[in-house]
């Protein structure tokens, strides 16, 4: 929990107002009991009520005000600077709590901004290695947990002691053996606090773990719930998130449980020392005259307010420590965000980025996953040329997907070496390498907000223009023009407002957009019906002819006039070339196309391909 002090360095002005605050306030708190003590003294002895200014502000050294000689007047004078003391504190703890508020405010926003730029930096595998729903507890909760721990840590660090400082050297100064009576009171409290804290510290990290688990659970759920629905598992999902509640619930009241025992325990403890020291008083004074009962009585009344400040200060002490272990279990699950070293570094020197022509080459690439056995990728050498089409094609598993992963370095290759224009990817950094990309992935995504946002998400710069000659390219013009708001029609979270289909071409028109060097199309074509699919990748190549075009499929028609096709079998490349030369020299090629299209059909779709290619218009 220290390591995240050092996100409050911005802010430690407000923390020097709010420390300022909080001692003041605790100053005038503590000296009401002492002017309370003033009151009755003049009230029990009206004839020598002018002992009773004696030491009236001593904490101050001097006497601001003199009595007027009359004992009432006196009462209400008195009375009128306790309820000053008391305004003047309220006034103060209001400006503590403003300043501490903004303390935690600060706090907990920097740290999210941290805990969200470093995930938003994690490679696909540091992604599965915390998961997602965890990383969603720890930049929620956790942080919120942290949050209040600085914000109550704020309050009490600087209130307890200055109360229990104050407090012990007035009951001192009272009557050094009423002060006895607490001697036995805190090393219970301080023992019950020790109790408590040793039995709670093991739930607290097992409550943060279940949180998680709900998260995935209910995280899951919304996300599938078509396909929940579909297969009729309502009752099975509400059942596996019924039980992970449950078992949350099983944790929380078990520490509930242990909780509950510590306050009535403290509450009796209290109680039992303010009975205590007035019947330690009343043997103290027992067989002495009346008069010297009420000579006393004044510093009786005071030391048994000050042992209640004393105690009051250890109990808040005990919420701390209570507090302490929880906030520290979710510093320790940021802090292993925060530390989470990067395995796609940035290099310490990268190369000037300068415009280039959007050459792809693959040298001699290997690629395992972390903690494989086995590469997922071996020996794959091949090149993009701009103004060229290159398709990549394979079973599922092949590793078609980790080839265009490796480009814009979402992983990094094992060995060999990947070069952009002629420099390795490893010597760019990530955001020239990326802004050369546009990148259209498997899972067509779209973000909440409008057509026109999604467009603008990588080109911020792109006029109205062209987002539409992009539309009219990815085939999506006719159903953008048939909203009611066109571009500004509004995007459902994850495009789920729009079919498969129109949720591709949205994603193709917003990478084209962008005029990049490099497009990558990862089977992104999938949803498309032949013909729209032809017309796409026709007016495709001629919209970005002078880029390097690198297309996923697992459709041969996708393919078939792409000018160089590499074939993927089991991580290693079979084949590559034209469909025509690889329909002579490669067999896995060969038994793809014969799984998919008779002779027919293959001819077929070629006549077909051509015919799309030279109508034009847009759908």
């Amino acid at each position: 929990m220290f390591r995240l002090f050092r996100f409050l360095k911005p802010v430690w002005w407000l923390i020097l107002i709010a420390v300022t605050c909080i001692g003041t306030e605790c100053y005038l708190g503590v000296s009401l009991p002492n002017l309370m003590s003033r009151v009755a003294a003049i009230m029990q002895n009206p004839d020598g009520y002018f002992e009773a200014w004696s030491g009236l502000w001593p904490f101050f050294g001097v006497e601001l005000i003199a009595p007027t000689g009359n004992h009432l007047t006196d009462t209400w004078i008195l009375g009128a600077v306790m309820m000053g003391h008391a305004v003047l504190a309220m006034m103060i703890a209001f400006g503590a709590s403003i300043a501490v508020s903004f303390v935690g405010a600060h706090f907990g926003r920097t740290l999210r901004h941290e805990v969200y730029k470093k995930a938003s930096r994690l490679s696909v595998d540091q992604y599965r290695k915390f998961g997602t729903a965890s990383l969603i507890t720890r930049t929620t909760n956790d942080i919120e947990q942290c949050q209040q721990m600085v914000q109550q840590s704020l309050r009490t660090m600087v209130r307890a002691p200055v109360t229990l400082i104050i407090a012990i050297v007035m009951i001192v100064t009272k009557d050094t053996r009423i002060a006895l009576i607490l001697a036995i009171s805190i090393p219970v409290i301080i023992l019950v606090i020790a109790i408590l804290f040793v039995k709670a510290i093991p739930l607290f990290t097992k409550m943060q773990t279940l949180f998680d688990r709900v998260t995935l659970v209910l995280r899951e759920s919304l996300t599938g719930v078509r396909v929940i629905r579909a297969f009729n598992q309502e009752k099975k999902e509400e059942k596996r998130f019924n039980e992970v509640s449950a078992e949350t619930e099983r944790v929380v009241v078990r520490f509930a449980r242990i909780m509950s025992f510590g306050e009535p325990i403290i509450n009796i403890t209290f109680n039992l020392t303010y009975i205590g020291i007035y019947f330690y008083a009343y043997n103290i004074y027992n067989g002495h005259t009346w008069g010297d009962v009420l000579v006393n009585f004044p510093n009786i009344l005071a030391s048994a307010e000050y042992a209640m400040e004393i105690m009051f200060s250890f109990m808040m002490f005990s919420f701390i420590l209570i507090m302490w272990p929880r906030a520290n279990v979710c510093a320790k699950r940021i802090n292993a965000v925060l530390d989470e070293p990067l395995s796609i570094p940035e290099p310490e020197h990268p190369v000037e980025c300068k415009p280039g022509d959007g050459t792809v080459e693959f040298r001699n690439v290997t690629f395992t996953f972390p903690d494989a056995e086995t590469p997922n990728l071996s020996n794959i050498t091949f090149t993009v040329r701009p103004g060229k089409t290159t398709a990549i094609i394979g079973s599922t598993g092949s590793g078609k997907s980790s080839i265009i992963n490796l480009i814009p370095r979402l992983y990094d290759v094992t060995e060999g070496e990947i070069f952009v224009d002629g420099v390795n990817v490893k010597d760019y950094s990530t955001k020239d390498l990326r802004g050369k990309i546009g990148f259209v992935p498997q899972q067509a995504l779209l973000f909440k907000g409008t057509i026109r946002s999604n467009m603008l998400f990588g080109a911020p710069e792109a006029t109205d223009e062209d987002i539409r000659r992009a539309l009219d390219v990815a085939q999506a013009t006719k159903f953008v023009a048939a909203k009611e708001n066109g571009l500004d029609s509004e995007v459902e979270q994850g495009g789920k407002n729009f079919s498969g289909g129109q949720r591709q071409r949205l994603c193709i028109a917003r990478a084209i957009v962008r005029k990049a060097e490099v497009y990558i199309f990862d089977d992104s074509f999938s949803a498309l019906d032949f013909r729209t699919d032809t017309k796409l990748r026709h007016a495709l190549k001629e919209y970005i002819k002078d880029s390097s075009i690198i297309i996923v499929a697992q459709r041969i028609s996708t393919i078939l006039d792409a000018d160089n096709i590499v074939v993927m079998n089991e991580g290693h490349i079979v084949g590559q070339g034209t469909h025509a030369e690889l329909m002579q020299t490669c067999p896995v090629y060969q038994e793809i196309v014969h799984s998919q299209l008779d002779a027919s059909e293959i001819e077929k779709t070629l006549v077909l391909s051509r015919k799309f290619a030279t109508e034009g218009g847009a759908e």
